[in-house]
């Protein structure tokens, strides 16, 4: 697709945007603006593994899908899910074999199959809180869940989701599980972090299982507690010992085994949150994005981090296709968007004003019957206007591919090939990233099949009028006024990362 060109972004202009958009945030009108008492914002993001054009964001306010590579978004409503945007939950979510898309809530597995329309409930995990869900990377149809009860325990489907069997042995005692992974290379080698309670006190863990569930082993993860849990973050493609877990928190911090969970080593430190971690699906390189700090790459076998971005991503997902981002739309210019220079600057793909309505499904269907009335909400709160190019508008033009930049002088990766696609995300669901380093920036990389057509592309909009998305305005200006004074304090000061024994 190609979108239109957006602001660029730049380290040191993030303050002065900031006073510019709260001014504008002093004159917004009150209206609904906020979904579930949080601003409006994407922070997962998953793909189709039988076509790339296809893929679902989770959103604060329910999901969006796109079956055209991103050019045009349709929502689909928490209703039709099957859980309530008053609780405040955000459901990990994976898109698995047969095109359907799993959420993992509070009461079982929704099921979405017709695209999306239609959403029915596993019926083995019926009325059981499931925590978090993997598909394995190169084999969708392979699914694994871990689910609470008395003991928690791992579950497993090997038809995408179909059918589910209860896997191993319940997961040790006093183990509150908070994320599951399942190694790409090795079906068996299953990963689920946790807390525990050792000696009086509560701890983040690591349980690893070398034989699909049935026999477990328990590690301590540096430095995490109730406080700072531990979140799996991403499985190596090509060596099931190799895998890298999260610290929910500020400072945030990220570590790497490479004897399959035994010990670990820090290797990146930031001043705000890690919201979001990806491999590439060659396993040649990481990519780390903090809310305060920015977008930072390494190479796999070295783990030397560069800064190489100012935009504060929210959550990742990398494919054959290039390093997808989920971003703050009033910071960064886009709440979806695609690089093709492994992380250095981003094309917009979504953005929320131009979202087209409800996902078009038959009246009969979940989201038939429940999204459409809810949908005159969510327009009113995300500002909803008239996307469509017209010969005047930036998504008309030459057809020269524009970026939202942000890059700090740090060349981009060079283009290997791979398969598989992930997300982490800010909570719940962090799944091993697939491969493949992004697309050379000097070649201009191929879009996902089934891109953009002209007259769908981007995001050159007409606005719908002056009430329209003001509250929504308002609140992310004075959320961008606060985040931008926290980067400008924090950018100036040296040590973003840090390796060695954590103090």
């Amino acid at each position: 697709m190609r979108p239109p060109p957006p602001r660029a972004v730049r380290p040191g202009s993030r303050p002065a945007r900031a006073v510019a958009l709260a001014a504008l945030a002093a004159v917004a009108l009150p209206s609904p603006a906020a979904a579930n008492g949080v601003f409006p914002s994407a922070d997962q993001l998953v793909f189709d593994p039988a076509d790339p054009a296809r893929a679902v964001a989770r959103m604060t306010y329910g999901l969006l899908a796109t079956r055209d590579g991103g050019a045009s978004w349709r929502w689909i409503c928490e209703r039709a899910v099957g859980y309530d945007d008053t609780a405040g939950q955000s459901p990990p979510i994976a898109a698995v074999a047969g095109g359907r898309v799993l959420a993992a809530l509070a009461d079982g597995i929704a099921v979405g199959a017709e695209g999306g329309c239609a959403w029915a409930r596993a019926a083995e995990l019926a009325g059981r809180e499931v925590i978090d869900l993997s598909v394995r990377q190169g084999d969708p149809s392979h699914v694994v869940a871990v689910a609470a009860g008395t003991r928690h325990g791992l579950w497993a489907s090997r038809d995408g989701g179909a059918s589910w069997t209860s896997a191993g042995a319940p997961l040790p005692a006093g183990f509150v599980a908070r994320t599951v992974d399942v190694a790409p290379s090795d079906p068996r080698r299953v990963y689920v972090s946790g807390l525990a309670s050792e000696g009086g006190s509560v701890k983040g863990v690591l349980a690893r299982s070398a034989d699909g569930g049935e026999t477990w082993q328990t590690a301590a993860v540096p430095g995490s507690t109730t406080s700072r849990e531990p979140y799996i973050a991403g499985v190596d493609p090509r060596d099931a010992d190799v895998l890298y877990v999260r610290i929910a928190s500020a400072p945030g911090r990220v570590f790497v085994s490479t004897d399959g969970g035994a010990a670990f080593a820090p290797v990146f430190t930031t001043e705000g949150f890690v919201r979001a971690f990806a491999i590439s699906p060659d396993g040649a390189t990481v990519a780390v994005g903090s809310d305060v700090d920015g977008v930072f790459r390494a190479p796999s076998s070295t783990l030397a981090f560069e800064r190489v971005s100012s935009v504060a991503p929210r959550c990742f997902a990398w494919t054959d296709s290039g390093l997808y981002a989920c971003a703050s739309e009033f910071l960064d210019g886009f709440t979806i968007g695609r690089s093709l220079d492994g992380g250095a600057t981003f094309e917009p793909l979504l953005q929320q004003g131009c979202i087209r309505g409800p996902l078009e499904c038959a009246a009969s269907t979940a989201v038939g019957a429940a999204c459409p009335a809810d949908w005159p909400r969510i327009a009113r709160m995300t500002g909803h206007r008239d996307c469509t190019p017209d010969a005047g508008s930036p998504a008309a033009g030459s057809g020269t591919s524009a970026v939202a930049t942000g890059a700090t002088g740090a060349t981009g990766a060079t283009g290997a090939t791979g398969g598989g696609a992930a997300a982490a995300s800010g909570g719940g669901q962090a799944s091993a990233a697939g491969a493949g380093g992004a697309p050379d920036a000097s070649s201009g990389g191929a879009p996902p099949s089934g891109g953009a057509r002209q007259g769908e592309a981007g995001c050159g909009c007409r606005t719908g009028g002056a009430e329209e998305g003001r509250a929504a305005v308002a609140a992310a200006c004075l959320a961008a006024a606060a985040a931008a004074r926290r980067r400008s304090r924090r950018s100036r000061r040296a040590g973003v990362i840090a390796r060695g024994v954590l103090g």
